[in-house]
């Protein structure tokens, strides 16, 4: 039996989307046993009807940082015993939504890094304006990079890519201020210049420099740059998204002519919601670990929560680690 480790603690929403979450999963997979780290009454409250598929873990403490995501270690929270379980219970994956800088920080501390891998990061699954799916990497786990990140993180992305899309060399482009080649800081250059000359032998395509503007209209599957761009790249698309749908409703609902508008495109509305809702992915995958690790969306909800689960039990039930694991190994014996 699959098992998944679930931090169901530092969340907005509250614990009990979360359990919510978990037991939506639970219903619809027999062959999976979660660990759940949490409040041992409440979790008993909702999951009566499973507790042969669960372990339940009582830990109350969410985790605070006064100055350094290291402060994660100074206390028994939730976070630091959903390590410790996904270790001692030998799991195959772990999901928390908590605070990324401490979820960042234990994932390079409690799980091995795959060989030739320097820094772990951030990839969210985002939508296009095509039938496609990219990957953003890295979306905020490192503010301050090394040019050679970029091209390992290409390396990461592109075997889950291949994995998860079935695309055999995904088309990586790299996040910059403009496409003219002389743009762009010294970094920013450089990992171009590696990313060109690692792309003749890897498993991607490079395709240059992207504009933010023309980043998700489908000519690219993988997105890479530094965390503090990523990040500001994914909070504008989700208040883009926000605040677009806000204007349609207020458009929609003027006026009787508006609202007759609105129910013939009902079914086409919703779908355009449901596209770029970022509660049908889930959350983001913390690559370049042996195992896999998730985090959700810090305002998640139960059916967020339960897409992140089947997130974790895509790349379960696809041997991502073992594959990745055996990939790198080879790649590193080659150097």
């Amino acid at each position: 039996m699959k098992k998944i480790v679930f931090d169901l603690l530092n969340n907005d929403n509250g614990e009990e989307q979360a359990i919510l979450g978990a037991k939506r999963f639970l219903q619809e997979n027999s062959d999976y046993f979660l660990i759940l780290v949490g409040h041992e009454q409440l979790i008993k409250k909702h999951l009566s009807d499973y507790i042969d598929r669960i372990a339940i873990i009582n830990n109350e403490t969410i985790v605070h940082i006064e100055s350094s995501p290291r402060d994660v270690l100074r206390t028994q929270n939730s976070m630091l015993e959903a390590f410790k379980q996904l270790n001692e219970s030998n799991a195959d994956g772990i999901l928390s939504s908590g605070d990324s800088g401490s979820l960042i920080t234990l994932s390079s501390l409690k799980v091995k890094r795959l060989l030739g891998i320097e820094r772990p990061a951030f990839m969210p699954i985002l939508p296009t304006t095509t039938d496609k799916k990219m990957l953003l990497i890295d979306a905020g786990a490192n503010i301050e990079i090394k040019p050679e990140y970029l091209s390992q993180w290409a390396m990461i992305a592109s075997e889950w890519y291949s994995i998860l899309f079935g695309s055999k060399k995904p088309i990586v482009g790299q996040l910059n201020v403009g496409v003219e080649e002389y743009k762009g800081s010294e970094i920013t250059k450089n990992a171009k210049n590696i990313l060109k000359e690692v792309s003749k032998s890897a498993n991607f395509v490079f395709n240059g420099y992207v504009e933010a503007t023309n980043a998700i209209n489908g000519d690219i599957d993988i997105l890479v740059v530094d965390g503090y761009g990523g990040n500001v790249f994914l909070k504008t698309l989700e208040g883009t998204f926000i605040a677009f749908s806000k204007l349609l409703k207020n458009i929609l609902l003027k006026n009787w002519k508006t609202k007759l508008a609105a129910l013939i495109l009902k079914r086409h509305l919703r779908e355009f919601k449901q596209k770029f809702d970022y509660r049908n992915t889930g959350g983001a995958f913390i690559i370049g670990l042996e195992k896999i690790v998730v985090k959700a969306h810090g305002g998640s909800d139960e059916l967020a929560f339960y897409n992140a689960l089947n997130q974790i039990k895509i790349g379960i039930e696809n041997n991502i680690s073992t594959i990745l694991n055996k990939k790198f190994k080879e790649a590193d014996n080659e150097d």
